[in-house]
């Protein structure tokens, strides 16, 4: 009996013991919390420091906003967006540390003076790109980065090499870009149309004398258009620009379809009334029958497009079958 009584007693020991410990982990300090691994790639460790580090900007505000004890004063809404954005970013990190990682193994990442002189060349070309040394700066602040930070996002370059070297050997032929055309050429139909602009009036008389006052030059089509464009939804007149419409376009106003297909090259339409009220309508760019863009026209844009899919297809089982051969582990519900 008295057995039973000290293994009962040992169990409730143990048991105060684990819940004890569990309390101590539940409150971290935030010290402890920016050490909690939220990766492990190969003997490497990516913590919440490191994706906080990239997330700097966002956090400074969560600060001002909520204070330095942002994590527990954040509504619902606020903490699944922080929760995403440090997935996300978690998952680029892991990427970019797979990728070096591997790259370097296998002699694709650049290193030393070769690598330098290609971060100061990409530098060069983000100061050209913004007018000046001074006005990269202020870039690099409006984004909450600093020197350091940029550099570090200039290395990337090493990321870029291995990429590039997992998918140079990808290729499109003829046969590739003639078969994407013909399994896809509703892609390169075009129905009869026009391109439409249109003002649209409450009332039958204030469109007719819209129209006559075109009709008699006292106005343009087009200076009416720019007056009455910037107008409230739900304000008349009204005026938009409906792009590429097709003759017998669905779910679009019949009335209007009827009065629009009729009209000619630049032609100006008398009112058409529909179920919205009543329109002026001007065609541009009228084609007068269904066609198709030519394989020809379109080679270059499919074999860049069949280029880019096959590239990320290689790129995305690479990288898969890396994480493997590093048994990378994610703790994503440590976030």
């Amino acid at each position: 009996m008295r057995k039973i009584k000290n293994i009962v007693a040992i169990a409730t020991v143990a048991v105060m013991a684990f819940s004890m410990a569990g309390c101590k982990m539940i409150e971290k300090t935030p010290a402890a919390i920016q050490k909690t691994v939220l990766a492990k790639v190969g003997n490497e460790k990516i913590t919440m420091a490191d994706v906080n580090s990239e997330l700097k900007s966002d956090i400074d505000y969560l600060i001002q906003t909520y204070g330095k004890d942002y994590e527990n004063s954040m509504d619902d809404t606020m903490k699944e967006k922080l929760k995403s954005a440090r997935k996300s970013v978690l998952e680029q990190l892991v990427n970019d540390k797979v990728l070096i990682t591997k790259g370097t193994e296998l002699g694709y990442v650049l290193s030393g003076d070769e690598l330098n002189a290609a971060i100061e060349k990409e530098r060069q070309n983000f100061v050209e790109a913004y007018g000046g040394e001074d006005k990269l700066q202020e870039a690099i602040k409006y984004y909450g980065m600093d020197d350091d930070k940029f550099n570090k996002f200039l290395e990337n370059l090493k990321t870029n090499e291995v990429t590039e070297a997992i998918t140079k050997d990808v290729t499109v032929t003829d046969e590739d870009v003639e078969k994407y055309y013909n399994e896809n050429i509703d892609k390169y139909k075009k129905k009869a149309g026009a391109n439409a602009k249109h003002i649209l009036f409450e009332s039958e008389d204030e469109a007719l004398a819209a129209k006559a006052k075109i009709d008699s030059g006292e106005t343009t089509f087009d200076a009416l258009f720019e007056q009455y464009k910037g107008n409230a939804s739900g304000t008349f007149p009204k005026a938009e620009d409906l792009g590429y419409v097709e003759n017998d376009k669905e779910n679009f106003d019949t009335d209007f379809l009827a009065g629009f297909k009729q009209l000619k090259e630049g032609e100006i339409s008398a009112p058409v009334k529909s179920s919205f009220g009543y329109h002026i309508i001007k065609v541009e760019g009228v084609q007068a029958e269904d066609t198709t863009t030519p394989l020809d026209e379109v080679k270059d844009s499919i074999k860049s497009t069949l280029e880019t899919d096959k590239k990320k297809e290689v790129y995305n089982s690479t990288l898969e079958q890396w994480k493997k051969d590093l048994k990378v582990k994610t703790y994503e519900n440590r976030l």
